[in-house]
């Protein structure tokens, strides 16, 4: 998923080089347009009234010039002059513009937060602006400033999501505005995002409504040639959503159309997990076992919550088994691998279990069956934390 598109902001329509004349006749007319207590209020040290516009023109053609640095700069100097204005107020939203670009090569958590941060103090000033402003007076600008602010509020969500603030994102999503004119993109963008949060907080019920917002969609395009990219990881987190609501013949179905769809599949060892968990459900033990081994022969290695995961898995299959020394040897990887996190005590709790249903089987001379009495653990993995 694109975090940082371009198709919220289309240029810098709001200038124009060409016409200096109403540039400067325009922004005159917004910083007169505050209310006078307004005007009072601001603390800028009585420039004369064309230094800010000319800053804020310069500023505008370094950004044009994609000098985010210097146009930042630029912004933030105009935003101090005019405090209160509504040239304040289009000098801090081209800055945001700036600021991204300038972390879009770099999208650090910390860059993340602190652009974030920035977009909240942006709204903060904006919203107080129309609401302390008589519509009348400046009906033109409040239009603008509320599309501003839409694109504003979109821009702090997907930060929010690029920073994995998973709850955060949800209440932000909430918050976003729809229109019947919504591009089918922003329909998808939104609609992954919340899908990737519910399935993050483990809110499996909600994750199975977003994948079927998308169902329609998603079917249409996956008649394309090639399909888009975007399907891979629907389709893979529709088939999770199947597998932990035991919907066990829908999740082995989306996983085929990955491995149909998508011959280089970039998700390629999740996918193997999933289907490896439908073939533990169908007791194809050894088969499973295969490609589970498969995933953790991976180069470069699988990340450590999916080896975990993955491990567990492998332990199931042997408990369901009762062939618990494989058992007990494959739960040690997990709380090895899911040290200090709820895996290590639910690894914990299994290997009590096998040991003494082990020690049970030795003492007793028989011999472990293949019974389906511990079947049951199969239904225990989809409410373990991710």
């Amino acid at each position: 998923m694109t975090i940082f598109s371009n198709d919220a902001f289309q240029g810098n329509s709001f200038i124009n080089r060409r016409s200096h004349g109403l540039l400067t006749l325009g922004l005159m007319t917004l910083w007169m347009a505050q209310p006078s207590g307004l005007i009072a209020q601001t603390s800028a040290p009585s420039p004369t009234l064309a230094d800010p516009i000319a800053l804020y023109r310069s500023a505008n053609e370094a950004l044009a010039d994609k000098e985010y640095m210097l146009a930042s700069q630029g912004f933030e100097q105009v935003a101090r002059l005019t405090s209160g204005s509504p040239l304040a107020l289009e000098a801090g939203y081209f800055d945001l513009i700036a600021k991204r670009h300038r972390i879009a090569s770099e999208p650090s958590t910390q860059n993340c937060e602190e652009l974030a941060n920035s977009c909240s103090h942006w709204m903060c000033s904006a919203k107080a602006w129309m609401h302390s402003t008589p519509k009348q007076e400046v009906a033109h600008y409040s239009s603008k400033l509320a599309q501003r602010i839409a694109w504003v509020l979109t821009l702090e969500t997907q930060l929010a999501f690029a920073s994995g603030r998973w709850l955060e994102t949800l209440v932000l999503l909430d918050q976003l505005p729809h229109h019947a004119s919504d591009s089918q993109e922003a329909i998808i963008e939104s609609s992954m995002m919340r899908l990737e949060c519910c399935v993050q907080l483990q809110r499996w019920s909600d994750a199975q409504d977003s994948t079927e917002s998308l169902q329609i969609i998603a079917e249409e395009k996956l008649a394309q040639t090639p399909p888009p990219s975007w399907l891979e990881k629907y389709l893979l987190r529709k088939a999770e959503v199947a597998m932990v609501l035991g919907k066990w013949k829908d999740a082995e179905s989306d996983v085929w159309k990955i491995r149909t769809h998508f011959p280089e599949c970039k998700v390629s060892s999740q996918v193997d997990y999933v289907l490896a968990r439908c073939l533990v459900n169908d007791a194809k033990f050894e088969e499973a076992r295969q490609l589970l081994a498969s995933v953790l022969a991976t180069q470069p290695p699988p990340a450590a919550p999916l080896q975990t995961k993955v491990w567990w898995t492998i332990a199931e299959s042997h408990l369901m088994q009762r062939n618990f020394p494989d058992a007990i040897a494959a739960y040690e990887q997990v709380a090895k691998l899911g040290a200090d996190s709820p895996w290590s005590s639910l690894a914990q709790r299994q290997l009590a279990i096998c040991q003494q249903a082990y020690g049970s089987t030795v003492a007793s001379g028989s011999e472990p069956n293949a019974g389906n009495s511990l079947r049951s653990t199969q239904k225990q993995t989809p409410k373990q934390p991710r």
